[in-house]
């Protein structure tokens, strides 16, 4: 039985298997309390260029299908992004409106 630290699986970066993307780094672990079990890792996903705000998902436990010496093998796919909303009196929608 392989027996693994919080510190070394927040060195693993998380990978889709189902489309090959980079999920990110978990940076945090659910756990029930009544059975000491894993129901979910937190994952923090990589930011954009522009992004601020540090994005998470919740990747549940089932989802994790291997880890290895430096991955993370997750059977899981983003949930699409949702748009952002329109602000109507923005400056750049005054400067190029049409």
């Amino acid at each position: 039985m392989r027996v693994c630290s919080f510190e070394e699986l927040s060195k693993k970066e998380v990978i889709s298997c189902m489309d090959c993307t980079r999920l990110g780094f978990i940076v945090d672990i659910n756990i029930q309390l009544e059975n000491a079990l894993i129901v979910s890792v937190v994952v923090e996903l990589p930011c954009s260029f522009f992004s601020i705000r540090k994005n998470t998902v919740v990747i549940p436990w089932e989802c994790i299908k291997k880890i290895g010496d430096d991955l993370i093998i997750a059977d899981y796919i983003l949930p699409p992004a949702l748009p952002s909303p329109e602000h109507k009196h923005s400056f750049f929608s005054r400067l190029f409106k049409s």
